[in-house]
């Protein structure tokens, strides 16, 4: 009777330690950052406030992790400054980070903005280089160099809060075409600002990919990957949508497409 018992409590003990071996990691994942990950307009919209879509790239990545807690905090509008109330979602239990931020600190919009207005009656200049450039130095350039500190800051504050979770700074999709011939009206740069406007994208770009590495955070760099993505290819092949959006998602932002580009770069670095 005792070797049958004994004999049972091997067997039990066999079964549930091949069960450990093969059960899934539990995936407990934090979306932070701002419109690029909320995705505003995109079908369907989940938080009017934060204008996010239950569509953005968060959103796909979880659904495909089949995780086992999930948290998206992201919010358009949102700078480095703003993720104070977003690093609450983090814990010491998160095992993924993913965090997109840093476009509103250079005031991106406002400089879609003026650029627009400034090559809306100028079609071949480079009035908003112009503009940029009146004092000697870039100004875009200044503002790139100044939103690296905070992106370095924040990324450490989430390894603080999150000391178990991989941790991953998402980069933005290319808005402006390879070849710097515009698609009026589709965006109404001065031709001239188009090649200004890729330089500024890929000084970001580099900024990002620097500080992660620099602060324990794997880039994700989707900035390559969506070159014959930008705002002048067509319908299908779109992923970021230009002044006149005709996809669903509000001007210069990714559109559904563009999330799931995103979502699908986001599951390689994690490993999926």
């Amino acid at each position: 009777m005792y070797r049958a018992r004994a004999l049972t409590a091997v067997v039990v003990a066999v079964l549930a330690l091949c069960g450990a071996r093969t059960a899934p990691h539990a995936v407990r994942y934090v979306a932070l950052g701002d419109s690029a990950a909320a995705a505003p307009g995109v079908p369907n919209q989940v938080d009017a406030r934060c204008a996010r879509s239950d569509h953005n790239y968060p959103a796909l990545v979880a659904a495909r992790l089949r995780t086992a807690g999930f948290a998206d905090v992201t919010c358009s509008g949102a700078t480095t400054a703003d993720l104070g109330g977003q690093f609450r979602a983090l814990s010491s239990r998160t095992t993924l980070v993913t965090l997109t931020i840093g476009a509103n600190d250079v005031g991106f919009a406002g400089i879609i903005m003026k650029c627009t207005a400034l090559g809306l009656f100028h079609p071949d200049g480079a009035y908003c280089r112009a503009a940029y450039t009146r004092t000697g130095t870039d100004e875009l350039d200044e503002r790139v160099a100044a939103t690296k500190p905070k992106i370095a800051g924040a990324l450490r504050t989430v390894h603080r809060l999150a000391p178990h979770a991989r941790v991953l700074l998402v980069g933005y999709l290319r808005l402006t075409p390879l070849d710097h011939h515009g698609c009026r009206p589709r965006e109404l740069f001065g031709n001239g600002d188009l090649a200004y406007l890729d330089a500024f994208e890929k000084k970001m770009n580099a900024m990002l990919r620097r500080t992660a590495r620099a602060n324990g955070a794997v880039f994700v760099d989707n900035h390559p990957v969506s070159a014959q993505h930008d705002i002048c290819r067509p319908g299908g092949l779109r992923w970021t949508e230009g002044l006149i959006p005709t996809s669903p998602t509000v001007p210069f932002h990714p559109n559904a497409l563009g999330e799931r580009a995103m979502a699908e770069r986001v599951l390689a670095a994690a490993g999926q």
